[in-house]
């Protein structure tokens, strides 16, 4: 019980961290903020036993690197899926649910040099539903609320983007 007590804290910081990145509206600087709530939840994650998804999430941060210094290529995004698939092949004792995180993370490598803001922040959107899941079922409570919280917070920061867009 405390280890899932000490997780949910760590969890619920990174969270602040996550949901504060729903509004921020400049991929650079959601890749910054994405790396630092990446890290605290892959401890969170390895905690709770939820090793694959500790794994996508140091990817996801190597990736968010790369990205951010344009270095994201075809040759590194192949690495990338194929170290993610492979880990949740090698490490998952989760079944299906341990997979959840290898399906976001290779849809996200694929969709994420998006140049248009308003596609990017969709991508960012959506890649939270699935991690309600995971986070809910590894017992990671505060992780499952608060992308249910980042859902909303950039959904909302979304149509505002779309209303500016038409608008301009």
């Amino acid at each position: 019980m405390t280890t899932v007590v000490i997780a949910n804290i760590i969890d619920f910081l990174a969270a602040l961290v996550q949901v504060g990145s729903g509004a921020i509206k400049e991929k650079t600087k959601i890749l910054i903020v994405q790396t630092v709530q990446l890290l605290m939840q892959a401890v969170s994650m390895l905690i709770l036993g939820g090793v694959t998804g500790a794994v996508s999430n140091v990817l996801s941060c190597f990736r968010n690197y790369l990205c951010y210094k344009d270095k994201l290529n075809t040759a590194w995004k192949a690495i990338l899926i194929a170290a993610s698939i492979g880990f949740t092949i090698l490490l998952n004792d989760q079944g299906l649910l341990g997979i959840i995180p290898a399906a976001v993370c290779t849809i996200y490598i694929i969709f994420m040099d998006i140049k248009d803001p308003v596609k990017f922040k969709l991508l960012v959107t959506l890649s939270f539903v699935p991690w309600v899941i995971y986070h809910f079922m590894i017992k990671s409570y505060t992780g499952a609320i608060f992308d249910a919280a980042t859902v909303v917070t950039s959904g909302i920061t979304l149509f505002r983007m779309i209303k500016e867009k038409k608008n301009a």
